[in-house]
């Protein structure tokens, strides 16, 4: 585990200054408050649509230049498998109903000349790897990468290839490993799995495929070096790249995880790790427990014998995502949920959200565009202007 990434004292006086220019009361705004759901603090909003409000834009998809610019073929990325918004996935998951997935909105190059006049209104909810696993992290999925085919070997202006850099950011998977004849596969198909039957299918992180919602390792290193990472040092140190500031398209390598024993029979090393789990998180559709963190993950789960994880082969042998583009929002309060959005999490067969937590979050952020107050409730900070 990596530490969270912090700020640098001058970017934050500068992007204060930045909003007392534009909204005299802010400062008057600058409140803050812990979330039930969350321990993000709340940034100021009163809802009359001037900067406070809409100091943080909503996601867009990124141009052809820039994903070239940043080692990836565009070609590749323009292709039905790869499912680009804009092109491809309007309707379908992880829409429902008549629900769209992106929209066309010229504001979005207004706003940033490196995103195209494609904004996203699908926004999948995560768990922050960040030791406390609270369902915080929202992004975008824009595309998916199933070969190393997809990146062309051209380095940014660092010299740094994007492959190398996504590597160190992992998105956590949950496929279902309850198959539809209502078996419990232990292992999954494919050069990841054992070679035993049955395996569970690896082709597809469509959201009806997941038995429980993503997590997302964006807290990986100090953003202002304090933690010593040092991308051009000899030799680097510490998984040297932070998601924010070199990561710069979102990508994510996907990590696939799962459980080796069936939860129905799970022995008596791992049936009372599953019972304590379930306990502290509630169970997956798979009646597996929900693992939100690291810990849970490797020190209970794989160090016990009672889970695994595993990355697909990078050739395409698989057939599913091996990378996603996948930008997460950097700090979804102020408008960076626009009021057309729609969160993209697991439900259980009777339509509730699994965790609940993701919906009260979102429907704050959208509504107030702050994360709920300690009593759970959606409150805009009163304006003083």
């Amino acid at each position: 585990m990596k530490t969270i990434r912090k700020y640098p004292f001058f970017y934050v006086l500068a992007l204060l200054g930045l909003i007392l220019m534009a909204s005299p009361g802010a400062f008057a705004q600058l409140l803050t408050s812990t979330s039930s759901t969350g321990s993000i603090a709340n940034s100021p909003q009163d809802g009359d649509n001037d900067a406070d409000d809409n100091f943080n834009p909503p996601p867009c998809d990124f141009t052809d230049a820039f994903y070239t610019k940043n080692g990836i073929d565009v070609k590749h990325l323009d292709t039905s498998a790869a499912g680009r918004f804009g092109l491809f996935r309007l309707n379908g998951p992880p829409a429902t109903g008549t629900q769209v997935n992106w929209v066309n909105d010229s504001t979005c190059s207004a706003k940033d000349p490196t995103r195209t006049n494609v904004r996203i209104l699908a926004t999948t909810g995560g768990y922050v790897d960040d030791g406390t696993g609270a369902p915080t992290d929202f992004i975008s999925i824009i595309a998916f990468l199933l070969n190393q085919n997809f990146f062309t070997g051209v380095a940014n202006a660092r010299n740094i290839q994007m492959v190398d850099i996504v590597s160190d950011f992992e998105a956590y998977a949950a496929l279902k490993q309850t198959l539809s004849d209502g078996s419990f596969a232990l292992t999954p198909c494919g050069t990841m799995g054992t070679g035993a039957k049955p395996c569970f299918p690896v082709t597809s992180v469509a959201t009806p495929n997941l038995r429980q919602d993503w997590r997302f390792a964006t807290n990986r290193n100090a953003i202002d070096g304090s933690d010593g990472n040092d991308p051009l040092g000899v030799p680097p140190h510490n998984s040297p790249f932070g998601y924010f500031c070199d990561d710069i398209l979102g990508m994510w390598v996907i990590t696939y995880f799962w459980f080796t024993v069936n939860p129905a029979n799970p022995g008596p090393v791992c049936g009372p790790i599953l019972s304590n789990l379930a306990k502290k998180n509630g169970l997956s559709l798979d009646g597996t427990p929900i693992i939100k963190t690291a810990d849970e993950l490797n020190n209970q789960l794989e160090a016990n014998g009672c889970g695994a994880e595993g990355q697909e082969d990078v050739g395409g042998a698989d057939g599913g995502a091996v990378w996603l583009v996948c930008p997460a929002i950097p700090d979804p309060r102020a408008g960076a949920i626009a009021k057309d959005a729609f969160l993209d999490s697991v439900h259980l067969s009777n339509g509730a959200p699994l965790d609940p937590a993701f919906t009260q979050n979102f429907t704050c952020l959208q509504t107030t565009g702050t994360f709920p107050a300690s009593n759970g409730s959606c409150q805009a900070i009163a304006s003083s202007d």
